[in-house]
């Protein structure tokens, strides 16, 4: 492993034991312990605030436990320790917030690890479907808790979808050519659709959850800006600086752009640091509350900022969020419309390749497009935004390349 390898695995170890250490900061031991085992027993289903179930405490004790999962993962697999893992890593402990737990991560990583001896590669070449498959997590819950038919049939379908995640992973990348940077929660959401369909045919109906938190903002306002800000700090001190960010805006960040190989490890924790900062500022921004699911997605913003975002292009696709809330239709500060803000930004590689206004109308677009696909897949992909991310990338994706042949290169880079 290299030096840098090791060090990201430090950092990443620290900023989530960190986690924990809040979690025991805000609640006393008994009260994460039992907020743990409501957790662990949720189904865990869209949108499951996982505040409101456990408790802060526990919620962040979660969150920090399954951010260290995911760093033993990527350790234990010899994939290489870059920027994908960084967004791996803090991808999963934000979703740790509300849909990830200590128990539905392991059976998708267990599917990931069978696929990868049954084709006889390493596990290394799938670190990311190991990382992001947890998206379908409450697959496991789900079938376990919601339905009841018991941990193990729930243990059994996470490491079925784990084997569908990791085979189907590289070729809906083909479809959005890297435009949408969730792309195995456009993978997640087709995986789950067909599990949903299934369940569907036998008589069995999921309708969504709405756990969310409005009462702790106050609290956890200033404990993510010192955590954001750290970033920063962080990175000035690893070599961070004005020419690596400018290196770093140049990029459109379509993947696999990794931030750590072209600008330095430096300067992408200083660009995630920012867009951390960014995210907060959104949600203060439109009023809206701060709980697990706005954690989760200021998290994957921070994640990404290790692997193609930024904020040149970022705020056209939050921008195109906000202006299409206008109509009225939805509140800047409806859960939906403010995750969309947050998570939309999977589609930041488009104002990052062809300018904001395009940024502007994959942001329009999103919007409508995730507050509807939810029900498609049973409400079990947590990355629905990466799923409704997928299907506009899609679109927009056929329409330049038939309208601007050869503009859009044909290389599989995922």
């Amino acid at each position: 492993m290299s030096k840098i390898g090791k060090r990201i695995l430090i950092i990443l170890t620290i900023y989530h034991l960190a986690l924990i250490l809040i979690g025991f900061f805000l609640s006393p031991v008994e009260e994460i312990k039992a907020g743990l085992i409501n957790i662990l027993r949720s189904p865990s289903i869209l949108i499951t605030d996982y505040i409101v179930i456990g408790g802060l405490g526990a919620t962040f004790v979660n969150s920090g436990l399954v951010g260290l999962s995911g760093v033993l993962v990527a350790y234990l697999s010899g994939a290489k320790i870059s920027g994908l893992i960084i967004a791996g890593v803090f991808t999963m402990s934000g979703f740790a917030m509300f849909g990830k737990n200590i128990f539905n991560i392991w059976p998708l990583i267990g599917g990931v690890c069978l696929f990868s001896l049954f084709t006889k590669r390493p596990l290394k070449n799938y670190i990311a479907p190991c990382l992001f498959g947890t998206t379908l997590a409450p697959t496991v819950s789900q079938t376990a808790f919601g339905f009841e038919f018991g941990i193990i049939w729930g243990i059994v379908i996470g490491i079925i979808m784990g084997l569908l995640v990791s085979a189907l992973a590289k070729h809906i990348y083909s479809l959005h050519m890297g435009f949408n940077l969730y792309n195995v929660g456009t993978t997640g959401g087709i995986v789950g659709t067909i599990y949903y369909i299934m369940l569907k045919g036998f008589g069995f109906k999921i309708s969504p959850a709405m756990h969310w938190s409005k009462e702790h903002t106050e609290i956890l306002f200033p404990i993510l800006l010192v955590y954001f800000v750290s970033f920063i700090i962080l990175g000035l001190f690893l070599g961070g600086n004005l020419t690596g960010l400018k290196k770093i805006l140049r990029e459109s960040g379509r993947l696999i752009t990794d931030f750590v190989e072209t600008a330095g490890l430096g300067s992408a924790f200083v660009n995630m640091g920012i867009l951390g900062l960014i995210g907060l500022a959104y949600v203060k921004f439109v009023g809206g509350d701060i709980n697990g699911p706005v954690i989760a997605g200021i998290f994957t913003m921070i994640g990404f900022g290790s692997l193609g975002k930024h904020i040149k292009n970022v705020i056209p696709i939050m921008l195109g969020v906000y202006l299409i809330c206008i109509p009225k239709i939805w509140l800047h500060s409806d859960p939906g419309p403010i995750l969309a803000g947050l998570f939309g930004t999977t589609l930041a590689p488009f104002s990052g390749r062809f300018g904001p206004l395009i940024g502007l109308l994959a942001g329009a677009l999103h919007l409508p497009m995730v507050m509807h696909v939810g029900e498609m897949h049973g409400y079990m992909n947590l990355y629905n935004n990466g799923f409704s991310g997928g299907l506009v990338a899609i679109i927009i994706v056929a329409l330049v390349r038939d309208l601007k042949p050869g503009l859009i290169e044909e290389e599989i880079r995922y």
